[in-house]
This record gives C-alpha cells, sequence and structure tokens, in this order.
C-alpha cells in the first residue's frame, strides 16, 4: 500500500514540475521579414486580388445570364423553346467560365513565376466558386513559406 501511495505522490511531482517549469512558455522570435519577401508577398496579394476581381466581374455575368434564361423559360410552356434557351444559356455561360480559367491560370503561372524568382515557396489553390447555378474550381496563389 505504501508502494502505491510513493509511486502515485513521485507522479504527482512530476506532473507539477513539468507543468510549471516555464518551458513550454519560452518565447520563440521568429526572423525579420526582409525587404524584398515583402515586396514578394505584396505581389502575391496583388496578383490574388487581381484574380478575385476577375471572378467577380464573370460571376455577376453569369448571374445575369442565368437571370435571363429563367425569364425567358417562365414565358413559354413549351418545351423545345425551354430547351434552347438552356441549351443558348449554357453555351454562353461555359464560354465565360473557360474564358476566365484560362485567364486565371496564365495570371496564377505568371505571379508564380515571379514569387518564386523572389525567394517565396507557393503553389496553386484550387477554390470552388459558385457562377449562378454552377461550381467550378478557380487557382489563385497559395503562400506555403518565405
Amino acid at each position: 500500500m505504501l508502494k502505491k501511495y510513493s509511486i502515485t505522490a513521485l507522479f504527482s511531482l512530476l506532473l507539477i514540475f513539468t507543468a510549471f517549469t516555464g518551458g513550454g512558455f519560452a518565447e520563440t522570435t521568429e526572423p525579420a521579414m526582409s525587404p524584398e519577401t515583402a515586396t514578394a508577398l505584396a505581389e502575391v496579394y496583388k496578383v490574388n486580388n487581381e484574380i478575385y476581381a476577375e471572378i467577380a466581374k464573370v460571376q455577376v455575368k453569369a448571374e445575369n445570364m442565368y437571370a435571363d434564361y429563367l425569364a425567358e423559360a417562365a414565358k413559354t410552356t413549351d418545351a423545345q423553346k425551354k430547351a434552347e434557351a438552356w441549351n443558348k444559356y449554357d453555351v454562353k455561360v461555359e464560354a465565360e467560365i473557360a474564358a476566365l480559367q484560362v485567364k486565371t491560370e496564365a495570371m496564377t503561372l505568371k505571379g508564380m513565376e515571379k514569387a518564386t524568382a523572389a525567394g517565396l515557396t507557393v503553389e496553386m489553390e484550387w477554390i470552388p466558386v459558385q457562377f449562378a447555378d454552377r461550381e467550378r474550381m478557380i487557382d489563385p496563389i497559395k503562400v506555403i513559406d518565405w
């Protein structure tokens, strides 16, 4: 019985000493960011903001095209005319999204090239974006390390 209490007391003291030694509260200092790194990060954020602006433009166009399709489909009860309206809408919105994907991918690759040359570690980050009634993946830049 005395052996159990002494082991419990030993573990209790060990826990108290490790919990309150302050080793877990040691401050870590990050190295200062160089001006070149700060400039490269600002450039990445600028490219991403341009990509998000392009996404927003196409989202507005897609919403307007979808609203036009819904209005046109509501005007008729003919299934063939509704199908024609859908096909017209579908072709237009897919063309807009495809053009956006090509444009943003080019912007991303150019931005990644500059960021890598400046010493940043970056990658494409595919994010889901909603365009009216559909969702596509678009690729802004994600900074991994500098």
